[in-house]
């Protein structure tokens, strides 16, 4: 009975190990800029920062009304790899090639000087679109994040190639 029951509970476990990987449905913020670099360049998708600050009201707009519905919805997924930094955050973090780094200095590189400011890199690091600063309404985000997304991806697929599971324009929400 205890190897039935030891025998049920790993196959449970087998069954539900995708259920485990499967992409976050919230923003997640991120300290470890190699590891997204790797998770990247192993799916062939670029990396799309929202630097954002603690006092940001646009900033929770951005998220509340586009950023995690189109998470929930599966709108970005295969498109890219999303990440958040909070410009306000301090102390080191690792950069894309795996080095430790003061955080401000990774705000700086990017020319952030406003927040929310959304930016598409590849997994070096490096802008593949110019970046979207500030937040007005979610329609007119929502068609500008799109077409950033796409022309990051073509610009991505031109040096790399493209992955596998790509699948470009309208997300989730219709547009």
């Amino acid at each position: 009975m205890k190897s039935v029951r030891l025998t049920l509970a790993l196959f449970f476990v087998l069954l539900s190990g995708p259920l485990f990987a499967q992409p976050p449905h919230r923003l997640q913020p991120i300290d470890d800029w190699a590891r997204e670099a790797r998770l990247a360049r192993d799916a062939g998708l670029p990396i799309m920062v929202i630097f954002s600050s603690d006092d940001c009201g646009f900033c929770e707009r951005l998220k509340q009304e586009v950023l995690t519905p189109q998470l929930q919805q599966g709108g970005l997924q295969d498109k890219v790899l999303v990440g958040e930094f909070n410009i306000d955050r301090g102390g080191k973090i690792i950069d894309f090639d795996g080095e430790r780094i003061r955080s401000r200095l990774f705000v700086s590189r990017y020319d952030v000087f406003a927040t929310p400011t959304v930016i598409l890199l590849d997994p070096q690091g490096h802008p593949l679109t110019d970046p979207l600063v500030g937040f007005d309404n979610a329609r007119d985000y929502i068609d500008k994040l799109e077409h950033a997304i796409d022309s990051a991806f073509m610009s991505l697929a031109a040096t790399h190639g493209p992955p596998l599971a790509y699948h470009p324009g309208p997300t989730a929400s219709g547009h």
